[in-house]
């Protein structure tokens, strides 16, 4: 019983160890090119967010009082 529970566990071990080094390998706290573009459009909505307020702003001020 106990060589068939060792067989059991070295074989898991052989066959899950190609998976797990993938994903060591794919997990390196790099930043990907999807998340840089997400951060590069969300500055560029706040940005133009910023501008269509002030555009806003000053054509509430240029409006005379009655």
């Amino acid at each position: 019983m106990l060589q068939l529970q060792i067989l059991i566990m070295t074989t898991w071990m052989r066959a899950s160890e190609p998976a797990r080094r993938r994903a060591d390998e794919r997990d390196r706290g790099e930043i990907t090119s999807t998340t840089a573009l997400i951060v590069l459009l969300v500055v560029a909505a706040i940005a133009a967010g910023g501008v269509i307020a002030a555009k806003i702003a000053s054509n509430a001020n240029a409006v005379p009082s009655p």
